[in-house]
């Protein structure tokens, strides 16, 4: 949906490299590269540089167009077994880890950091001449640190230093919510392209208006409404049911949480929040659909900040 709507370049949900090479169901869904979805990035996590190794030569078999190394998911889950973000305190393993990887495929290898383990400690120009050393094609920085989690505001100031430091590519992530946001991103930093991530659940039109300003034409602020908010929908669903061998209750079941992203800011959407475990086939759906549009006509506009308690905590 998001390149459908724009991107450029998409990544694959992050998928433990360990898992992919034990062959677990849910590894093997999330390296499928659909023939219509390219340039696909695949992003794999470990702190096994063998393990690492196999899964990105796997991804490669798979039909990643890039293999991109998360060692910026700050997620106790990952961090705990030495992945993600914690490879920032181990420079020493990260920079086996990438040499591994790429000496095992011939496509692209990208990296994905955050600015260190802490704010007392910036790991800039170590992740710079390590990437420098071991051939990195692009570099992705969530300027943020490990310890912040999503806490606080991103420093941008950060992306501006990594791309003073670098000649390669430079994406810029963290807080980008609008397309203003995506642009005085690039014009403040100098960054070669933007990350959109949280920003860009439940509403993938963030890329549209993103490619309208670059472009310097007039940018739509917010989400389609009516049938094209409808026809996006559906389509993510039916999209989603496809990957899912058309299982319509599995996707119904599994679409609640991107229904509710999508309804967020409407009328209907507090109501809509409490019945979606009745969500359970494609029918169902479209009848909380239609409630939401029915909603959106005749309730009075929504007042305050509206929840966010869907969003995750987590991020590539």
């Amino acid at each position: 949906m998001c390149r459908e709507n724009g991107a450029g370049l998409c990544f694959s949900e992050m998928i433990p490299a360990i898992a992919l090479t034990f062959g677990a169901t849910d590894a093997r869904r999330r390296v499928k590269c659909r023939p219509d979805d390219h340039p696909i990035a695949v992003q794999i996590e470990g702190s096994k540089p063998e393990v690492m190794a196999q899964g990105a030569a796997m991804a490669e078999e798979a039909g990643a167009d890039i293999v991109d190394v998360n060692a910026g998911c700050p997620s106790r889950k990952v961090t705990n077994g030495g992945a993600g973000s914690a490879l920032l305190s181990d420079l020493m393993l990260l920079e086996r880890i990438l040499k591994e990887v790429k000496a095992a495929v011939s496509c692209p290898v990208t990296l994905k950091v955050r600015s260190g383990p802490t704010t007392g400690h910036i790991v800039l120009e170590e992740i710079a001449q390590i990437a420098t050393d071991c051939g990195i094609a692009a570099l992705t920085l969530h300027p943020r640190t490990r310890t912040q989690g999503f806490r606080g505001s991103s420093d941008w100031n950060h992306i501006t230093k990594l791309k003073s430091l670098v000649s390669i590519p430079v994406i810029g992530n963290g807080d980008v919510l609008t397309a203003a946001d995506g642009i005085r991103m690039m014009a403040t930093t100098g960054c070669d392209g933007v990350m959109v991530g949280r920003g860009a659940m439940g509403n993938p039109w963030i890329f549209s208006g993103l490619l309208a300003a670059w472009r310097g034409e007039p940018v739509v602020p917010g989400r389609a409404v009516g049938q094209a908010w409808l026809r996006t929908v559906m389509r993510h669903y039916d999209l989603l049911s496809e990957d899912l061998g058309d299982d319509d209750r599995l996707a119904a079941k599994m679409f609640r949480k991107h229904l509710a992203r999508y309804a967020r800011g409407m009328r209907g959407a507090v109501a809509l929040r409490r019945n979606l475990a009745e969500v359970g086939s494609r029918g169902t759906l479209m009848a909380a659909i239609r409630q939401v549009l029915e909603d959106e006509e005749r309730l009075p506009p929504l007042e305050g900040p509206q929840p966010d308690d869907d969003l995750p905590t987590e991020e590539m």
